[in-house]
């Protein structure tokens, strides 16, 4: 039963699977975490064990795209990095400093960024800056006026915003509330701790990026943001 539970997982690529378990293929010789983002291998080439070092006394080798010998030793600092990110996002009507961040996950300023940007690829700062955009967002697509929904989300005046756009938003507020209106837009989607990670963008800058679970989710999710776009192509 176990063992159906653990392909389902390697069938979804499911990163909350990452430290049950890892899968070892007979036919390669390598080992991997369920989320790995190689082809999937026929269900009699696999095997499954519960730590990498099992999989490495079998005869294995880890798999050099997922890490999984990895996973154990970064499962702390993943926890640790979603505390920091629930805490932000809890917080975002204030400015938070990094010594304030390391105090509510008990670790160094210096310890906590660095492990926040090997993690997430951003600084508690860009995280911050980032769902401070997200509610901004939410806001336009509801119809909200540019200069209302900028002072509701925290930005303390128009032009402040307007300097960021072009490098937060991709476009101006006004082009993202008529739903990204002639953009072209490109991105990429790739694997992370945290799961699955899709970053957009335009000719002037980033205009998303997002975690989810599953590549198809990451894209709907996308499209939807941006019904009116010129187009939308994956590099």
């Amino acid at each position: 039963m176990h063992e159906e539970n653990y392909w389902q997982a390697v069938l979804t690529r499911d990163s909350r699977s990452n430290g049950s378990f890892v899968y070892a293929v007979r036919s390669t010789g390598i080992y991997c975490n369920p989320s790995c983002p190689s082809r999937r291998p026929q269900r009699d080439q696999v095997i499954f064990f519960p730590v990498p070092e099992a999989a490495e006394k079998a005869g294995f080798r880890p798999c050099r795209r997922c890490r999984p010998q990895e996973t154990a030793a970064q499962e702390p600092q993943v926890e640790l990095v979603r505390h920091a990110c629930r805490y932000i996002e809890q917080n975002l009507d204030s400015p938070i400093s990094l010594a304030t961040l390391g105090e509510e996950v008990h670790v160094s300023p210096y310890h906590l960024q660095r492990v926040f940007k090997r993690i997430v690829g951003i600084t508690p700062r860009q995280y911050a800056e980032a769902h401070r955009l997200g509610q901004l967002k939410a806001q336009l697509k509801e119809g909200e006026p540019v200069t209302r929904a900028l002072y509701d989300v925290g930005y303390g005046s128009s032009s402040r915003l307007y300097e960021r756009a072009p490098s937060q938003l991709g476009m101006t507020p006004t082009t993202y509330r008529r739903g990204g209106l002639g953009m072209r837009i490109n991105y990429t989607v790739v694997d992370c701790p945290l799961g699955r990670l899709l970053v957009a963008a335009t000719e002037k800058g980033i205009c998303a990026i997002s975690l989810g679970d599953t590549d198809t989710e990451l894209e709907a999710a996308l499209c939807t943001e941006y019904p009116r776009r010129r187009n939308c192509a994956r590099q």
